[in-house]
């Protein structure tokens, strides 16, 4: 099951018996098998030590990975990946611990709140729409490609005021930064190149902006160019960490969950009839799907303090990863923890992460997840995955998703 150290010597410290193992998360694998591991390890062990890298402590239990995120005074946000404890790019707010992190977030708060979602819904809809009515006649695609990452970019930049046809740039970039993002060093060059890209992108668009007397409507990186931290301008740098973090967790992130919802749906018909027949349990799906086919395998965090945690004594410095996967499917924190309950009830997942650090973005993912499954089932109702071919996932070093998921259906005459 998990894979033994494969170094001559165990770590140069006392672990206190914790069991150790030695993993590269990073590689692909057969579509599930990801959440196969993490049961696997939660169900041996609360806790081991990973040789991989440097070494890091990996969490597997609900209770524990709760807690993780509920203490950002131990758990440092500064570095997320737990392979990289100094990682080349920096995310603003979201490597920033207290009390300059909640100072960020007021910032762009207003953008993602569920009265801003609302009033953006009608536009996102009408996007959504239009790709699925170009796509229906055809009688098949490649979902993740075609359909999963094209409406959520569209969505997102819709949303911050930037133009959707933009979405063609910003596709391989975000491709091409989580690609590296796992700690594969082949794709670090790669990595480099798209935050350069990015970032070049909102250079120019800060500069076309930055004479305007008052910021444009719908506009946010005017807004940022209004903006205040601790009542003086934002500088560049910030104002450029805080787009590009936008722009990586806006995307990547909704493709993956729609690519596992979209799995889900194509092999089980009775759950599709029971949307199309009862809608109103679309929400309740949407959060079972960020439950049991959660996208973060794990989340890194680095330690500030010598502390005994849950059994062992961590040092400051260490790093940890909480492996969310093990404890989205916890059966010590869910009934039927294995099972897609349609319309569980109290789902207190951590699909989002939890604590303060908790996804800005989340009334946005759940609408445009809400969206996409209303609208495909409304010109889509009855689909099946094409061929024979196992589907593989990205691997868990970074966001989980299929690298492809071929889709078919009968054309309407």
């Amino acid at each position: 099951m998990t894979q033994t150290t494969s170094r001559s010597e165990t770590p140069d410290r006392d672990l206190g018996g914790c069991p150790v193992m030695h993993r590269d998360f990073a590689p692909p694998q057969a579509a599930g098998r990801h959440w196969e591991l993490a049961d696997e390890l939660r169900e041996t062990s609360p806790v081991f030590f990973n040789t991989f890298a440097q070494g890091y402590w990996v969490f597997t239990r609900h209770d524990a990975v709760r807690d993780i995120y509920k203490l950002p005074e131990v758990f440092s946000s500064e570095s997320i990946t737990p392979w990289e404890p100094d990682p080349i790019y920096r995310f603003v707010p979201t490597q920033i611990d207290a009390p300059d992190h909640i100072k960020y977030r007021k910032i762009v708060n207003a953008w993602f709140s569920p009265h801003a979602i609302d009033e953006a819904e009608q536009t996102m809809r009408d996007r959504c729409r239009r790709l699925v009515e170009e796509v229906a006649p055809t009688g098949g695609s490649n979902f993740v490609g075609e359909f999963a990452l094209r409406f959520p970019t569209e969505a997102f930049l819709s949303v911050i005021g930037i133009d959707p046809s933009d979405a063609d740039l910003f596709v391989p970039w975000v491709e091409d930064f989580f690609g590296g993002f796992s700690g594969d060093p082949a794709g670090l060059e790669p990595m480099g190149k798209a935050l350069e890209g990015i970032r070049e992108y909102w250079v120019a668009a800060l500069a076309q902006r930055r004479a305007d007397p008052v910021p444009r409507q719908g506009d946010l990186a005017t807004h940022l160019l209004h903006s205040t931290f601790d009542d003086r301008p934002l500088t560049d740098a910030e104002m450029l960490d805080m787009l590009t973090v936008l722009v990586l967790a806006g995307l990547d992130t909704t493709r993956g969950t729609l690519g596992y919802l979209f799995r889900h749906l194509a092999t089980h018909p009775e759950h599709r009839r029971q949307l199309i027949e009862q809608p109103e349990l679309v929400p309740s799906a949407v959060e079972e799907v960020l439950r049991l086919y959660t996208i973060v395998f794990g989340d890194g965090r680095k330690v500030t303090r010598d502390i005994e945690f849950h059994g062992v004594q961590l040092k400051q410095g260490d790093m940890v990863y909480a492996l969310v996967s093990g404890a989205n499917r916890d059966p010590r924190a869910y009934d039927q923890a294995d099972e897609f309950v349609i319309d569980r009830r109290r789902n207190q997942h951590m699909g989002f992460a939890n604590g303060p650090h908790r996804c800005l973005g989340s009334h946005l993912a759940r609408r445009e997840l809400r969206i996409a499954v209303e609208e495909w089932l409304r010109v889509i109702p009855d689909f099946h995955i094409a061929g024979e071919e196992e589907l593989t996932e990205r691997g868990g070093g970074a966001m989980m998703t299929l690298t492809r998921l071929p889709l078919a259906w009968a054309v309407q005459s």
